[in-house]
């Protein structure tokens, strides 16, 4: 039957048909030959008993004359050559008979199998068709994985991804939940090993661990398993595996479905994660055109404050009758302008902590004094600060940008809580903190890294001066000099905020 067409098989059971007699049959059905075949059997048997019957008693009753012509032995042989004639006939229709039952049955499984393809080109074309109407990737894989299963009538299965580099992840499982978000490196376990080799793997029973190294034994009977590699133009994308419990054992030609299959899933699972790049880039897109409109008006907002005192200031200046408050008038316009100064420095650090390579190479720096010589600046314009640190502590780091964070923390400290402030630098290990402490209301849990994201205020702090961007500028200017900042409790209530620098090794001091 291999390689028999169903039109060529048709012809032949037509004519076959034609030669047994069964010629009002359009297509005769396996159960008329069958019934064909025992009437033949019966009248040959019905014709021989009735030939034998008769010759006996031509032989025994007939007369004289009869008996001249028809001996016994006449008798025999022609009872012998009749039934040898009539028991040919049978036989070849017989023959016939049996080619055209093969012939049916040919024809039985020809249309099954057709059938069978039909239903799976069909199966192909619709799951092809679901996993291009969506585009959201979780949606894709649970279409492609149902869609396999009941193409291939497996009974279990998971599609694996490529989420880092030589490794697949579990991103989608039915029917074994231990699978769930399992990783496997390339060339471990089956799956490994379809990643490694780009092949598709055809396994009944269970498979061989010496064969497989990594593998993970299932508890769960699996009669047979196919892996087939999801690639997309030379990129791999990953791998889908279906099992079967016992009942139904898959064979070559499932492999070959499942393969072709997975062309049409690696094509739908480029599409869904382009879309999910393209989704996010636009609400990246979306998120900085909105931070620049922020941006634009927050900036607007905390530039008009020190310019309308300044240029008050200036017209106050030129009038002759108010000579006597010029001084006053005059520190007005200063300390305005350091305001503004500030400001602008603020967004220039901004620029600096996200450019990697403009900070200067960290170098051995004493960051005691550096904390000592920041609270005696701000001792100055009458904002105290209590220190408490060792004589000296060096620290890998860069003298200016820390003293601009340094500058940042306690002003922030000054601004938003309450006296006393307070700096307190140790040593934990191999790294120094230094942590500035404030008596004000805190700052909850969740809203501690939101401080740290540009232009965000808390709801307290609205309405007092400031771009959103001390404690953002701090994060990015540590992080620079390899160190990291974090927000805690006050032992005695407050808010301390931290941060962390390498100690300077010893043959890096002076």
């Amino acid at each position: 039957m291999d390689g028999a067409h169903p039109s060529s098989v048709s012809d032949r059971i037509r004519r076959e048909a034609k030669v047994v007699g069964l010629r009002g049959f359009s297509s005769p059905s396996l159960e008329a030959v069958e019934r064909r075949r025992m009437q033949l059997w019966i009248l040959t048997a019905v014709l021989l008993v009735s030939v034998s019957g008769a010759t006996a008693l031509l032989s025994m009753w007939g007369g004289e004359p009869l008996r001249f012509w028809f001996t016994p032995r006449v008798l025999r042989w022609g009872v012998v050559l009749l039934s040898l004639a009539f028991c040919s006939y049978a036989i070849e229709k017989e023959l016939h008979l049996r080619k055209l039952a093969r012939l049916l049955i040919d024809e039985r499984v020809l249309t099954a199998a057709l059938s069978n393809r039909l239903r799976e080109v069909s199966a192909l074309l619709e799951a092809g068709k679901a996993m291009n109407s969506v585009l959201e990737l979780d949606s894709v894989l649970d279409i492609i994985l149902g869609g396999a299963l009941e193409l291939l009538l497996g009974t279990s299965g998971s599609i694996m991804l490529v989420d880092a580099p030589k490794q697949l992840t579990a991103a989608c499982v039915r029917g074994n939940e231990r699978a769930r978000d399992r990783a496997v490196p390339f060339g471990e376990g089956i799956a490994g090993r379809v990643a490694l080799d780009r092949e598709p793997l055809l396994i009944h029973g269970r498979a061989d661990a010496e064969q497989f190294p990594g593998l993970v034994d299932r508890t769960e009977p699996v009669e047979s398993a196919m892996c087939v590699p999801l690639v997309h133009r030379e990129e791999l994308l990953g791998v889908l595996n279906i099992n079967t419990d016992a009942g139904h054992r898959f064979t070559e030609y499932d492999l070959r479905a499942l393969s072709l299959f997975a062309e049409q899933a690696a094509g739908a699972i480029a599409n869904a994660r382009l879309y999910e790049a393209e989704q996010a880039r636009v609400a990246e897109l979306t998120e900085l055109d909105r931070l620049k409109s922020e941006f634009v008006a927050l900036v607007s907002h905390e530039l008009r404050t020190p310019l309308t005192s300044i240029l008050s200031a200036s017209g106050t200046l030129q009038r002759p009758d108010l000579a006597e408050t010029r001084d006053e008038v005059a520190g007005i316009i200063e300390r305005q302008a350091r305001r503004l100064a500030q400001m602008l420095e603020n967004l220039l650090d901004t620029v600096r902590s996200e450019q990697p390579g403009v900070l200067p190479k960290p170098s051995p720096v004493d960051v005691a004094e550096l904390v000592r010589e920041a609270a005696g600046d701000f001792e100055l314009v009458g904002s105290p600060v209590e220190v408490e640190a060792p004589a000296t502590l060096l620290v890998r780091g860069d003298a200016y940008t820390l003293r601009r964070v340094l500058d940042n923390l306690l002003d922030n400290a000054h601004k938003y809580g309450r006296p006393p402030v307070r700096a307190v630098v140790r040593t934990d290990g191999s790294t120094a903190i230094v942590s500035v402490i404030d008596r004000g209301a805190g700052i909850p849990s969740e809203e501690r890294e939101l401080v740290f994201e540009r232009f965000s205020r808390l709801e307290r702090a609205e309405g007092r001066p400031g771009l959103g961007l001390g404690l953002p500028i701090v994060r990015g200017l540590v992080t620079a000099c390899g160190g990291s900042v974090w927000i805690e409790d006050a032992p005695a209530g407050g808010t301390a905020v931290c941060i962390s620098l390498a100690l300077c090794p010893d043959e890096e001091k002076v």
